[in-house]
């Protein structure tokens, strides 16, 4: 298919729905099929940049140099001393499940995943027509982030035969983050000293990058007010089966830097700061949104904010907007509702 270059499918049972997955804005299909391929602000990171884990003391007393390969995202070297920390060794979503389970299984990637919500949706019509002989049977949405808004839209517009959403971190209400931007003026000043002369172009491009993100009108679309927001039809929803995911922890990533101390013949990691946290030195208070407040956000989303009306099932757990594409409770949930749907 020429308009959709990059489409995976696999034929499962021919008498169940398809298993359709959307991706959220900027992402790929690598999100759900080969995560570890999956790269976030224009292809700048790797997604396991969001998934990493602290770091522990590195071994160097047998080595010339205190380089560490195996295990760091980014190796601890004289040459390059910061690192987001331990990344995991495998990723595996709730694609690869159902695929192992039989079911149809269908992922593609956007052709203009920074566009409005409306094209991507005529990007799903033409999919769909193309692809018909796999969704005769019906399809099942599993989403992430503003791909559940694309499968909403769809479910309204194209008369789709759909017997359930399922949505993880969805932001059904809308995401308050794009009012973060203008905020983002004062973060150089907070992070900048942290960072060695050879690494502030890094870190200058970086801050770019997510100014950008947040000023972009697919973000603005996405607002509790926007007019795409507040004209989805919720009550179209009432009349399939919902399962939807929020997360509860805001921390996206955290920045160590690789202290050496050669007597004992080790690399310490020391933390310098971690999004959302240093956010907070120069956000006004009480004017952090509840995207980035523990208990209450993922870092992009809040968990009310997450809910699908109508839900049949809904879930908050401890996690970020990233991690729960792979938390092993949230796939085992969303396979046993896929078994019950069908």
């Amino acid at each position: 298919m020429d308009r959709f270059p990059d489409v995976i499918f696999h034929q499962g049972f021919k008498d169940r729905p398809c298993c359709l997955f959307i991706h959220g804005l900027g992402m790929s299909l690598n999100i759900w099929t080969e995560p570890e391929k999956a790269r976030i602000l224009t292809g700048k990171f790797p997604i396991t940049v969001l998934l990493s884990k602290a770091p522990g003391n590195a071994d160097i007393s047998k080595q010339k140099e205190p380089l560490i390969k195996s295990k760091f995202s980014v190796a601890p070297s004289i040459k390059n001393r910061i690192t987001t920390g331990l990344k995991p060794r495998t990723l595996k979503t709730v694609f690869h499940d159902l695929r192992a389970s039989g079911y149809t299984v269908m992922a593609y990637s956007q052709r203009r995943p920074a566009s409005d919500c409306m094209t991507l949706v005529g990007e799903l019509e033409l999919l769909l027509k193309h692809h018909h002989q796999l969704t005769k049977n019906g399809i099942i949405f599993i989403t992430h982030s503003r791909g559940g808004l694309v499968a909403r839209k769809a479910i309204e517009l194209l008369n789709i035969k759909c017997p359930a959403l399922i949505t993880l971190a969805t932001p059904h209400h809308g995401s308050n983050l794009a009012k973060l931007a203008g905020s983002l003026s004062g973060i150089s000043r907070i992070i900048y000293p942290f960072f060695e002369n050879a690494e502030k172009g890094t870190a200058r491009s970086t801050i770019k990058r997510i100014t950008e993100f947040l000023k972009s009108e697919a973000i603005r679309e996405m607002l509790p007010e926007s007019p795409f927001i507040s004209g989805l039809d919720n009550k179209r929803l009432a009349t399939i089966k919902t399962l939807s995911f929020g997360g509860t922890d805001p921390t996206l990533f955290t920045i160590y830097r690789w202290r050496e101390d050669r007597i004992k013949g080790i690399m310490t990691p020391e933390k310098l700061f971690s999004i959302p946290d240093v956010l907070t030195s120069f956000v006004p208070e009480g004017m952090l949104p509840e995207e980035l407040i523990k208990g209450k956000g993922d870092g992009l989303v809040t968990k009310e904010s997450s809910e699908a009306p109508h839900a049949s099932e809904h879930y908050n757990l401890a996690l970020n907007h990233a991690r729960i594409l792979f938390d092993p409770s949230v796939r085992k949930t969303v396979s046993s509702f896929v078994g019950t749907v069908c």
